[in-house]
């Protein structure tokens, strides 16, 4: 009798007025979903350090007529990872950490840097490299250079630049053309004038003047001396009275040709950068007693204007 009260009593509490009532689920444990978004993290790059391609921190050291290898270095970090960075950038130029447009003179780009070594999960080291011409201006033109380094994200937006600040000596070189020929002569015939040119090319990156020295001149048959061979700035210079050379390695006061002022190459280019250029302009004598080929040598030496 009682079991029947207890089943009429549960079908009392389902059915009620017609309804049919649903048992609430009830246990000691449970759970609830946990979730969060995670946005891209701002990328980080720690300070630049810039050398050239001996390591020297303190400035580049160019080589004349020719390119000289330097780079900036630096560590970028993304807490998400360093998967989420891309697109590393770098510029070094006199007009700051992204400088534009690129100039053999004061701005280099480089678009593709490279992820040299991840240092953990988060973080790679970042090499910017360039190849700079031996026109680049010094710092005393110009002021310091500045290696910028970025870090892009995959987001699209980028780091602030890791940017370190290195000097750009003076370069001062020359060079010449290979042979000054006077062709065919006779003995014992001076020229009148130096109508001769023979150029200097400026491979540097200051204005300068030059000095210059020669040797005697060996013949197959006897010698010319060092004084018959003479040099001016003007092919209207009387052969009398232009700069005879001398065998000293000393050469001549600097000042004999201190109005040549030969520029560096200012013009603005990513092309390989020609030198400029001045004639100097020479004479010969022969004296009595010489016959055949002869061959001397000439020294030149560029100094500062």
């Amino acid at each position: 009798m009682l079991m029947v009260i207890a089943a009429a009593l549960f079908i009392a509490l389902l059915l009620r007025g017609g309804e049919v009532l649903t048992a609430l689920a009830v246990s000691t444990t449970n759970s609830s979903a946990a979730t969060v978004n995670i946005t891209t993290a701002q990328s980080t790059c720690e300070p630049a350090a810039c050398y050239d391609a001996d390591d020297t921190t303190n400035y580049i050291d160019l080589v004349a007529g020719d390119l000289r290898y330097a780079k900036c270095n630096t560590t970028c970090n993304n807490n998400n990872g360093w998967g989420n960075m891309m697109n590393y950038t770098g510029t070094i130029g006199t007009s700051g950490s992204d400088c534009t447009p690129a100039d053999n003179r004061n701005c280099y780009q480089n678009n593709t840097c490279e992820n040299t070594s991840a240092v953990n999960i988060t973080a790679q080291k970042v090499t910017c490299s360039y190849l700079i011409w031996y026109n680049a201006d010094n710092t005393s033109q110009s002021g310091s250079w500045t290696g910028g380094i970025t870090a892009g994200e995959i987001g699209g937006s980028v780091s602030v630049p890791a940017t370190d600040t290195i000097g750009m000596q003076e370069l001062l070189a020359l060079g010449v053309d290979a042979v000054l020929s006077f062709g065919a002569k006779s003995a014992a015939v001076n020229d009148t004038v130096t109508a001769q040119s023979h150029n200097i090319y400026n491979y540097g990156n200051i204005q300068m003047d030059f000095q210059v020295n020669g040797s005697a001149m060996t013949c197959v048959v006897g010698t010319i001396a060092a004084e018959y061979l003479k040099a001016s700035l003007s092919a209207a210079t009387s052969y009398s009275a232009a700069y005879p050379m001398t065998a000293s390695l000393g050469g001549p006061d600097s000042g004999k040709f201190n109005s040549f002022n030969l520029n560096e190459n200012n013009t603005a280019t990513t092309q390989i950068p020609s030198a400029t250029s001045n004639p100097t302009y020479w004479g010969l004598g022969v004296p009595s007693g010489v016959n055949g080929n002869c061959q001397g040598t000439i020294w030149f030496a560029a100094v500062a204007s």
